[in-house]
């Protein structure tokens, strides 16, 4: 209804109906309230200030080593950002019995779930991968004179976001399954911070895990620093990156299964 700030009336049918609605609704939890510019600050704030840090220390390292590091912290630590907030896209409205509120409304599961994923993708997209990306650009111009082809630096952020869109479409899934928040944000930090170790234990994990998206694996430059150097990415990079977009993928079709059968 118009009066209603979350819910507009809508003629949609059939998977869709109050798609637009959810969409709406969990855009504007993002952009309408401080939510936005306080992840800027703190993601901008903080890939930017630690790649300054590093560019204006006395033993500076050379621009490539800078841009390698610029990735690192890019890649790294927004994805937390994105597992906290994400933990609680779905525990917290089953916990507080909003969902079982909203589905008692003419709104499908599948757009519930669904709105979720594209709502939140945007917010990470503007706030977690291009603010810090052009703050961290910034700081490597004017400290290094250091430049990239903008379509190169516009595909590498990409990368970076699939990354992060796997911990996304990972912690919406595990929101599914749990009702508790422990293990819904346990899981994804915990495959987050020990990929490395993982992938030396077990080589072949290099192909699933999002590490190498980001980080140089040997003598392999990640997919990432080689998009910005305009350098052509690496075979082996490539089957990564497909594996990973297809995992995400499966992460938020099993997420709408799930959720089809969950009883409120």
């Amino acid at each position: 209804m118009s009066g209603n700030e979350a819910f507009e009336l809508v003629s949609e049918r059939g998977w869709s109906r109050g798609w637009s609605n959810m969409l709406r609704s969990g855009l504007a939890r993002w952009f309408n309230t401080r939510t936005w510019w306080v992840q800027c600050l703190i993601w901008g704030g903080l890939v930017g200030g630690l790649v300054a840090a590093v560019a204006l220390a006395p033993d500076s390292p050379p621009a490539l080593d800078l841009l390698m590091l610029f990735t690192v912290f890019a890649g790294l630590f927004p994805a937390v950002g994105v597992v906290i907030i994400m933990q609680d896209a779905l525990v917290g409205e089953k916990r507080e019995g909003t969902a079982a509120w909203v589905l008692s409304k003419p709104v499908t599961r599948f757009a519930f779930v669904l709105s979720k994923v594209v709502a939140n993708s945007v917010g990470v997209i503007a706030t977690m991968v291009i603010v810090p990306g052009l703050v961290g650009y910034a700081v490597m111009y004017f400290t290094k004179h250091f430049t990239v082809n903008p379509l190169s630096f516009l595909l590498a952020l990409g990368v970076i976001f699939i990354s992060h869109f796997y911990f996304l479409s990972l912690t919406l899934m595990l929101g599914t399954f749990f009702n508790s928040r422990g293990p819904v944000i346990g899981i994804p930090l915990a495959i987050l911070f020990l990929q490395q170790n993982l992938i030396g234990m077990l080589p072949a994990l290099r192909f699933v895990l999002p590490w190498t998206l980001i980080f140089p694996l040997g003598n392999n430059s990640s997919p990432v620093t080689s998009l910005m150097l305009g350098m052509p990415v690496q075979s082996e990079n490539l089957t990564t990156l497909a594996i990973i977009a297809a995992e995400s993928i499966i992460f938020v079709l099993v997420a709408l299964w799930r959720f089809n059968r969950e009883e409120f």
